[in-house]
């Protein structure tokens, strides 16, 4: 199924300082594979609380999900307060983000099912 959210698992270079050799190194990661089907501006709800501005039951808008931490949430409350979640911490109440339709479906892309 293909969405107008593209996740990059392209992978990236961070560097840090060695705090024992003072060295500045660099390793290479990959963010981790998608593992929800939750897009920007859904609405989830709370599975567990969190503090007491974020408890069990009430519903989010989903205000930004990272490329490199696609499991990590960042949700926003009526107030506009914002605070991050996991994916696994969150159910989908209502999709309200556009879905992209599946590829098979488009027949620009399908073209030998066009007769002629």
């Amino acid at each position: 199924m293909t969405s107008p959210v593209y996740f990059n698992r392209k992978p990236y270079t961070v560097t840090y300082k060695d705090w024992h050799t003072g060295e500045l190194v660099r390793v290479k990661r990959r963010p981790s594979t998608l593992e929800h089907n939750i897009f920007p501006l859904d609405i989830v709800e709370l599975k567990q609380t969190k503090n007491v501005d974020w408890q069990e039951g009430d519903e989010f808008e989903v205000k930004h999900i990272s490329d490199r931490s696609p499991n990590v949430l960042q949700i926003q409350n009526d107030d506009g307060e914002a605070t991050f979640v996991e994916a696994y911490d969150v159910t989908l109440e209502e999709e309200v983000a556009p879905r992209g339709k599946r590829s098979i479906d488009d027949p620009k892309r399908n073209k030998y099912l066009n007769w002629p």
